[in-house]
């Protein structure tokens, strides 16, 4: 059960590192407003889901 755990975290944070990238180069090209705040929300969720990661909560 654990281990299923572990897997599905890996998966997530899979999906949190390619989605910044695209979207952080996306932004670096184009500096779309609205896309700088797509960026801002997404690394405020990822940086959550880190520190629920390490301390459980």
């Amino acid at each position: 059960m654990l281990e299923k755990i572990k897997n599905q975290e890996n998966v997530i944070m899979v999906f949190f590192v390619v989605t910044l990238v695209s979207v952080g180069t996306y932004v670096v090209m184009e500096r779309d407003v609205i896309d700088v705040i797509y960026l801002g929300v997404l690394m405020y969720y990822f940086v959550r889901f880190l520190r629920i990661r390490k301390n459980g909560k």
